[in-house]
């Protein structure tokens, strides 16, 4: 990853600014049902396997601030939330995150089911994910 930041600061102009988008460290991706305001937390997905790739993330963007291509801008926690209609477009949705994706918890696909099926007409699934944006600034 250290080469790609180094490519991706060589097309870059002299305070021109790199965006890391990275999965939170400890937040993990949450589940809940949302009816009006009301929301019911129902499980938080599992990653362990993505833990080695975080590392290797964040030691390459040490590692580039360390060696002057960029100066740290700035390091921000934010929250990604979408609402899906039913559970079947749970697993599409898991599909669609870069390998290795998360996982239910035992007994949480089932939990979600029994939920849903007791939730309120026109209720939603909330998938929240926490993440960390790092601006690097080329030096």
């Amino acid at each position: 990853m250290v080469h790609a930041l180094r490519r991706a600061g060589s097309y870059l102009e002299r305070g021109g600014t790199l965006i890391s988008i990275r999965p939170h460290r400890t937040w993990r991706p949450s589940i809940a049902i949302v009816a009006g305001r009301r929301r019911l937390t129902v499980a938080t997905l599992l990653n362990t396997a993505f833990e080695v790739n975080l590392d290797a993330a964040e030691s390459a963007l040490e590692r580039v601030v360390d060696e002057g291509s960029f100066a740290l801008a700035g390091v921000r926690s934010a929250r990604y939330r979408i609402y899906l209609a039913r559970p079947s477009q749970m697993r599409t949705y898991l599909e669609l995150i870069n390998p290795p994706r998360p996982r239910f918890p035992r007994g949480g696909r089932a939990r979600l089911d029994a939920m849903w099926r007791s939730a309120p007409r026109g209720a939603s699934i909330e998938v929240t994910e926490s993440l960390i944006v790092t601006a690097l600034r080329r030096r």
